[in-house]
């Protein structure tokens, strides 16, 4: 019971080019999951629906059919084998290691569509190939999962799952990355995608376990600002998201770090886009401090004045393509020795008694693909005890059973998620 799933239902999501050749209409959706909902073992929950119109936040009214188990597929399982099930799945390998393909905007709305474009073989796909059969392969060797219960998960899942922005949901069994360009000369984009762990929201990171072992995240701090400053020889300022606003033109009584994760917001949007923008991009609302968009794009373009003609010329997609080779370069080290790290963009997890090789590694990285210095933040989960009261009862905790069988029966998903997966190691 893992909160719900989203499908696609409509036809046209499975042509007769889909990479995937076994995915089509008929057998996913007519024979597979409309057999198993008349059979009771799925059970519908909303039905999909597809408006043309946008919200006033910009949100689309669209949804997706979304379904969960029903009691009959639910009482197939015993109770201690719906929590450990998923470690059991086979993993989700990607038929297309290297995509390329970029959105654009449909003529008849205001939606955009993910068209996919003809990949052109070269040495240096090949060579990427290499790569992500490397990491993949050491991603694929170990267990990934969350350290928080098994409540906390299944609210987790229904909060993704309820999202306006995008149905996700965590699917322990997308373990493997892949390669996304936007571009076929391969000069845009290039990020790493397919890892579950990308699909959680940012605050949930510091609970992910590697093997059941806690993790430390460590991530590049003002990468593209750092960048464009290096190639036109200049140092950057100390955070390039904040005191770029005058005070006196905020609204009073704001939350600084709401404040800068929308500079931040608008700071790459301004990158991305190839002409000026004539209002806020979708998730920045500069009418919460006060502002007017123009405020907010003639003070970054002030504030950051010697790289200024870079803003509204798309730049921030060749940019990308520099943070991921410089990723593809961190994750072969460690995935040359078996050890997995987990990408998330310009960021990356694994088990911290590696830390220090981790950010030396980064910094190598960093400085071969930029030629410059670069700046890294960690991200530490703090103390382990931080979160025991250690005014009553013992220091640790109240004192606990010593039968085996109930504290076996106490064990939640993420213990038994991981103790499947090494039985089926073994």
């Amino acid at each position: 019971r893992k909160g719900q799933a989203a499908i696609k239902r409509g036809q046209h999501h499975y042509p007769a080019n889909r990479t995937d050749k076994m995915l089509t209409y008929s057998i996913h959706i007519e024979r597979a999951f409309d057999t198993l909902v008349a059979l009771g073992y799925l059970k519908i929950t909303a039905r999909g629906h597809y408006d043309r119109e946008l919200m006033n936040d910009g949100t689309s009214r669209s949804r997706l059919t979304r379904y969960v188990a029903g009691e009959k597929l639910l009482d197939l399982f015993a109770e201690t084998e719906l929590k450990s099930v998923q470690a059991i799945i086979p993993p989700y390998i990607t038929p297309e290691v290297i995509r390329v393909q970029k959105k654009v905007k449909d003529e008849n709305s205001k939606f955009t569509q993910t068209i996919k474009l003809e990949l052109i073989e070269t040495p240096e796909t090949k060579r990427m190939r290499s790569n992500l059969e490397i990491i993949n392969k050491a991603l694929l060797g170990h267990w990934y999962d969350i350290e928080i219960n098994d409540r906390e998960l299944v609210d987790l899942q229904r909060r993704l799952a309820d999202s306006k922005e995008d149905e996700r949901s965590i699917r322990f069994d997308h373990r493997t990355v892949y390669r996304s360009f936007n571009s076929t000369d391969l000069t845009e984009g290039g990020r790493f995608y397919g890892g579950w762990w990308q699909n959680i929201p940012k605050e949930f990171r510091r609970f992910i376990l590697v093997n059941g072992k806690r993790t430390i995240e460590l991530d590049y701090s003002n990468m593209h600002p750092t960048i464009l400053y290096a190639k036109a020889g200049i140092p950057r300022p100390l955070d390039c998201y904040s005191d770029v606003i005058e005070a006196e033109k905020i609204k009073p009584h704001h939350d600084p770090k709401e404040l800068r994760r929308m500079i931040k917001a608008a700071f790459n949007a301004m990158l991305n886009s190839k002409r000026e923008l004539k209002h806020p991009p979708d998730g920045v609302y500069p009418s919460k401090f006060g502002l007017t968009w123009q405020d907010v794009s003639s003070a970054i373009l002030a504030a950051h004045k010697p790289i200024s003609d870079s803003f509204y010329t798309g730049v921030g997609l060749k940019l990308q393509r520099l943070d991921s080779d410089i990723a593809e370069r961190v994750l072969v080290h460690f995935a040359s020795s078996s050890i997995p790290v987990l990408p998330v963009h310009d960021s990356f997890l694994l088990h911290d008694g590696y830390e220090s090789e981790l950010e030396e590694v980064m910094h190598d990285s960093f400085e071969k693909v930029v030629g410059a210095a670069a700046e890294i933040d960690a991200k530490r989960r703090g103390s382990i005890f931080s979160d025991v009261d250690t005014t009553i009862g013992h220091a640790f905790g109240d004192p606990v059973t010593d039968d085996i069988h109930e504290l076996l029966g106490s064990l939640q998903g993420h213990d038994r998620r991981l103790d499947a997966f090494r039985a089926m190691q073994n």
